[in-house]
């Protein structure tokens, strides 16, 4: 499936629904054209692999694999950064710890929060702080387009990165309820592989898994990655 698809379908909803103030209630934009990425996460990305920027509208998804959902891309500043050559040191942490699991280039990655922190016009805002609370019409946005991803994609397998995420999906799914206390550790979730939720619905039969967020090597510890890894090879 051609990843344009998707990303008319964003655009699409992101016209409909009043997109722009949506998301300046919660200090995120939505990014020009010219300023995505031949890759990243989606949308700032095209969330897979690329030769370059004028490839990405050509590029093809491949459905039935693995999906890796992240929190949400950063600031605007990381994104110039990015756009203007300058090299972040050592390339992505996320990606480049993500290929111990041998997730970087065989997955669609995307984040459940659309757009990029508006760190320009929220002063004070970080690739870790946020100064504009995240408002309930923007998170519903996020987790209906989710909810599109899911249904284009069909993903048998996704792979949520560290506690935001899982807090975000409890929130929105009774069965994700098991992830939603704030103060749940990932020592207790993998102690009783609840790390792990089957979901069977009218999207299909898919797994998902949280894990520690890869930003920090550390964070993939042995006892992590072979029970992840297991959950990953399983039909």
């Amino acid at each position: 499936m051609k990843i344009k698809k998707l990303f008319d379908e964003l655009e699409a909803k992101y016209k409909k629904e009043n997109g722009q103030s949506i998301f300046d209630e919660s200090g995120m934009i939505m990014i020009k054209e010219n300023q995505k990425l031949n890759f990243g996460f989606f949308p700032a990305g095209s969330g897979i692999f690329v030769p370059n920027k004028s490839k990405i509208q050509e590029a093809e998804i491949e459905e039935g694999g693995a999906m890796i959902l992240g929190n949400d891309f950063g600031t605007l500043t990381y994104l110039d950064k990015i756009n203007n050559g300058d090299k972040i040191e050592g390339g992505s942490s996320t990606i480049r710890n993500l290929k111990k699991l041998g997730l970087e280039n065989k997955s669609f990655h995307t984040n459940f929060y659309l757009g990029i922190r508006d760190d320009k016009t929220h002063e004070g805002t970080t690739m870790t702080d946020r100064i504009a609370p995240l408002e309930q019409n923007y998170k519903s946005f996020c987790f209906r387009f989710f909810l599109k991803q899911l249904e284009i994609i069909n993903p048998k397998v996704v792979v949520c990165l560290g506690h935001d995420v899982r807090l975000a999906l409890a929130e929105n799914v009774q069965q994700f309820a098991i992830w939603k206390s704030k103060s749940i550790s990932f020592k207790k979730l993998y102690s009783t592989d609840n790390f792990v939720i089957n979901v069977d619905d009218e999207l299909g039969k898919r797994k998902f898994i949280v894990i520690p967020h890869p930003c920090f090597a550390s964070n993939l510890k042995k006892n992590y990655v072979d029970k992840i890894l297991k959950e990953l090879t399983l039909n």
